[in-house]
């Protein structure tokens, strides 16, 4: 498909610079083309005139070369229009070539992959079950250790990558670690056992969403 537009392209780009090319000629070489010599019919008169130059033997050509004016007007329309309608789907093809083939942002596809885990983590805090609030603190803790390790905090745990860090880095510092710890109570003290209400899920996950906020995830 690649080697096809490549070779439409060619193909316009050689008819755009014989149209050019004879437009030229004719510019330079036979008569002016302007709004005004065409309009007037001087361009076209003058063509003939050097068209007959080459047929001095032929006494019936005149009338032949008035009769074809309005043909070489229409035609000189049509080139002129063909011009225009060539270059623009050359750009086009151009341009969609570009935009194919063009560097991937990793940025961008990395922060909408980032937006796609706290939709996740939201959906299971709105959910009505107790399990799903703490999910949904288990996926918001995967990605803060998924943020600090990009951020360049090492640690075989997110504790570690938070005592790497200087607090006055992050304005929400102790908001990350209180929703850690409330993340590690569920891991400690099992999901299913351990007493849970809402309004800690949803304090925990808010603390989560300052911290991923203020480091520009979310």
């Amino acid at each position: 498909m690649k080697d096809f537009l490549t070779g439409t392209a060619l193909m316009m780009d050689l008819v755009i610079i014989a149209v050019v090319a004879l437009v030229l000629y004719v510019n330079i070489v036979i008569t002016p083309l302007t709004i005004d010599t065409i309009t007037s019919g001087e361009a076209l008169r003058n063509i003939g005139i050097f068209v007959q130059g080459y047929f001095p033997d032929v006494s019936g050509a005149q009338p032949f070369f008035e009769g074809m004016k309005k043909v070489i007007a229409v035609v000189t329309v049509l080139l002129t229009a063909g011009i225009f309608w060539l270059s623009f789907r050359t750009k086009e093809i151009h341009h969609k070539e570009e935009k194919k083939y063009e560097p991937i942002d990793v940025e961008e596809i990395e922060a909408k992959e980032k937006m796609v885990q706290w939709q996740v983590v939201l959906n299971h805090a709105n959910a009505e079950n107790p399990a799903e609030w703490k999910l949904a603190i288990l996926e918001a803790d995967n990605m803060l250790d998924e943020i600090l390790e990009s951020e360049g905090y090492r640690g075989d745990s997110i504790g570690e990558k938070l005592k790497a860090m200087d607090p006055t880095d992050l304005l929400s510092y102790s908001d990350a670690w209180e929703a850690h710890k409330v993340r590690n109570q569920i891991a400690h003290e099992g999901a299913a056992t351990m007493d849970f209400s809402k309004k800690t899920a949803r304090d925990t996950i808010g603390k989560f969403e300052k911290v991923f906020r203020e480091l520009g995830y979310i």
